[in-house]
């Protein structure tokens, strides 16, 4: 069972990571303060709770320098993960916005504001896309350059694929540009001498690299004066190295050859054009080893089409490469089996009528040619015997048989091409057989299985088929052996759901094994353990509303066992369920809130509708922040409906009132500053009694002032009273800061307050403190 990250609950530095005793058990105390002070927090107390419970585990993992290690270790994986996902879901985005061609700075802006990232993030994703696309159109390039040119058309194609201006390829390509084929025969075009490019292939092999480029680590299309740099310094860098060995040796000569083939632009395309002829050499190899018998099943066509595709090539001209060696060898590609049978038909109609044209002829031309056949024939056992390599012998009877009728010397010739290919057959099956050995001794078992399988489909000899099924036999015991081992470590060592899962993956893939008793007894063994386990993991699930993995959990427990258990279980399924449908119907109102836009009070009907109808559902909650989300959307949308009107009222007090900064109104007569709006606009839900408004006015921190106070009758006289007036609507009651105890009825405290019938007529009218007013807030500059 996985459990939080200690690095991450206890916010350390992951990389580096803390190591610090002191700084981790501080960060642990703080914690422990935090944690108790949340205990009985409405929302965060359960999950307060499980960290509080798990403080000894903190301790004991975090202050243990073996156990901290592997935790450090672990959170780098975690943030790592959540990274790559991340930048998975950009590239996405990337990807569809990409789609017109380019993108805008406005698509930059919103994708940086989605995925809360800088520009500047997403501008580096932007630039490694482009350098992947870059880095495909410098292959197709590369390729191209096995025949020293390219032409105007294939640059053309490589752009109208890419989408890109046909300027930009050509700003890429590093070898001449030629308008056709025809114009290319003036061309000068030498690859590397075979010895050298032998000499540097070897000690490529020898340092793990595919070609000098990659010994450089720079891309097939780096500028010159670059690679001639990078070839540089390697050599340095490796002459400093005082241990000598095959590796080292090999990246000296390596070095070497970068600054001899990076000294010019001449040299530097010999060896382009080696490694392009390299991948095509490599490519027509694939194609041979593929053609059985002179034969590419449609399977292996398909293979090496995408292999071509790797090596820079587009689907229709790699087909198009590979039938025409395949025609230059005389290799026949096997059709799909849909198109098959309507070939087979037409080849034996076409084989009927040349046999019976052939049947004619030999009747009237048997007896005249029989001794030219005869002779022909000797001579080519002769031919035949003389030969070493069986391959060749083969090919010398099937081109007598393909160019003869049926005949004696025909069947004869079959018959040695038979034993020629058991011969063959034999030796490739005795070296599948010691393949499968070393597999085998090196425990490689599932590689050895699949060898034998792989082979089983390639029409062996009875014989050879009956010795492989009898190996498979034996791997698929040893492989048997081999699980069922794991499997009882991981019963002895590993957690609830692990043993589960090895369980039951024994069954499916072995479900008459001959420890399958053994298995379904541990199976029945931990129904306790796995239903701790269970009811532990659904905690954490309730506690984080993943109720799908709530079903997941009871089900999987259900399926497993029947007992009083598994009876507890199904009893909390349907209220997961029940949940689930109601974090469908939370999302679906969420959306239709979202769709009312900035009309609030829209948005707020169409969740006070729902809680009339469900006042008990368990996205109560869920339903009453929204509500109270929107009403503070609500009031700031009022606030600013406010401010404006008002704006325009201070406009008409011929200067008197100006905003001195945002929310601040200055008098010009006294200089005094006051609030632009009242406790009645910004507090509209409440009235304040004098005690309240008192508290009111000290939290205040309009302008970024926190010295606001309660006004005097007498400020609130001339701000009200004296021509231009401070603007205000309706009845207004205004608490000044004059206030003393009386006698009525019980002591009580008296207020002075600034009140009016309308906004013209005021008076100052001494009211109980406990009485509603509002609150006009006044400061000093």
């Amino acid at each position: 069972m996985q459990r939080e990250n200690y690095y991450i609950i206890l916010e350390l530095s992951v990389d580096p990571p803390e190591n610090d005793r002191g700084v981790i058990e501080q960060a642990i105390q703080n914690k422990k303060v935090e944690w108790s002070r949340l205990r009985n927090h409405p929302t965060k107390g359960l999950q307060v709770q499980k960290f509080i419970n798990m403080i000894p585990d903190i301790q004991q993992v975090m202050l243990d320098d073996t156990l901290r290690n592997k935790e450090a270790q672990a959170a780098a994986e975690f943030i790592e993960v959540g990274k790559e996902n991340k930048i998975s879901e950009i590239d996405g985005h990337i990807d569809i916005l990409m789609g017109k061609g380019y993108i805008s700075k406005e698509d930059i802006i919103r994708l940086a504001k989605i995925h809360g990232l800088s520009q500047n993030e997403i501008n580096d994703r932007i630039t490694a896309k482009k350098d992947a696309k870059y880095s495909r159109i410098d292959q197709l390039i590369s390729l191209r350059m096995g025949k020293g040119y390219i032409t105007e058309d294939e640059m053309g194609k490589i752009a109208k694929k890419n989408a890109m201006d046909v300027e930009e390829i050509r700003k890429r390509i590093r070898c001449p540009i030629v308008k056709d084929d025809k114009e290319s025969d003036h061309l000068k075009i030498r690859p590397l001498d075979k010895s050298i490019e032998k000499a540097i292939n070897d000690n490529l092999k020898v340092v793990g690299k595919t070609s000098l480029y990659d010994f450089l680590r720079l891309s097939e299309n780096s500028d010159l004066k670059v690679l001639q740099e990078n070839a540089g310094k390697k050599k340095k860098d490796l002459a400093t190295i005082g241990r000598k060995d095959a590796v080292l040796t090999a990246g000296v000569t390596l070095a070497g050859h970068c600054l001899t083939i990076f000294k010019n632009n001449d040299t530097r395309i010999a060896y382009d054009v080696s490694l392009a002829r390299a991948k095509l050499a490599a490519l027509d190899s694939d194609i041979n080893i593929a053609a059985i018998n002179k034969k590419i099943r449609h399977e292996y066509f398909d293979a090496l089409i995408k292999k071509a595709i790797e090596y820079g090539m587009d689907k229709e001209e790699a087909a198009s490469y590979i039938k025409s060696h395949c025609r230059e060898k005389q290799y026949r590609i096997e059709q799909k089996p849909e198109k098959k049978r309507l070939y087979i038909i037409a080849a034996a109609a076409a084989v009927l009528t040349t046999m019976v044209i052939i049947a004619g002829f030999h009747v009237f031309s048997n007896i005249h040619h029989k001794n030219v056949l005869k002779s022909e024939y000797q001579l080519l056992v002769k031919k035949v015997d003389a030969q070493t390599d069986p391959d060749q012998k083969i090919r010398l009877l099937k081109k007598y048989v393909t160019t003869h009728n049926k005949g004696e010397y025909s069947v004869d010739a079959k018959s040695r091409i038979s034993q020629a290919e058991l011969q063959i057959n034999s030796k490739k099956f005795d070296q599948v057989l010691k393949q499968a050995d070393r597999l085998i001794e090196t425990e490689n078992l599932d590689d050895a299985l699949a060898l034998y399988k792989r082979h089983l489909t390639q029409g062996l000899h009875k014989e050879n088929k009956k010795t492989v099924n009898s190996r498979i036999k034996d791997v698929l015991a040893l492989i048997e052996t081999r699980d069922f081992e794991e499997l009882i470590n991981v019963s002895l060592k590993g957690e609830p759901d692990e043993k589960i899962k090895i369980f039951h993956k024994y069954l499916e893939t072995r479900p008459n094994g001959k420890n399958k008793e053994q298995v379904q007894a541990l199976i029945a063994e931990m129904s306790g353990e796995y239903f701790i386990f269970v009811k532990k993991m659904l905690a954490f699930y309730e506690q984080h509303e993943k109720w799908e993995e709530c079903v997941r959990l009871c089900q999987n427990y259900i399926d497993i066992y029947d007992n009083s258990n598994s009876d507890q279980l199904k009893q909390l399924v349907p209220e997961y369920q029940e949940n689930i449908r109601n974090e469908k119907i939370y999302i679906s109102l969420v959306e239709k809130a979202d769709k009312q836009g900035t009309n609030y009070n829209a948005a707020v009907q169409i969740f006070k509708d729902y809680l009339e109808a469900y006042p008990k559902s368990s996205i109560t909650t869920k339903i009453r922040n929204n509500i109270e989300r929107l009403n503070n959307s609500i009031s700031i949308q009022n606030i600013n409906r406010a401010t404006n009107a008002m704006r325009l009222q201070f406009a008409a007090t011929k200067g008197r009132f100006i905003e001195k900064t945002q929310g601040i109104i200055m008098d010009t007569k006294t200089g005094l500053m006051w609030s632009m709006l009242d406790s009645d606009i910004t507090n509209s839900d409440t009235c304040l009694t004098y005690q309240q408004g008192k508290k009111y006015v000290k939290s205040l921190t309009t302008g970024g002032f926190t010295d606001w106070r309660l006004p005097t009758p007498e400020e609130l006289s001339v701000i009200f009273k004296t021509s231009p007036a401070f603007p205000v609507s309706g009845n207004k009651t205004y608490w000044t800061s004059e206030s003393y105890t009386g006698y009525s009825d019980g002591w009580q405290i008296q207020v002075a307050t600034f009140s009016s019938e309308n906004s013209t007529q005021w008076e100052i009218v001494r009211k109980n403190a406990l009485e509603c007013g509002a609150v006009r807030a006044v400061r000093k500059p």
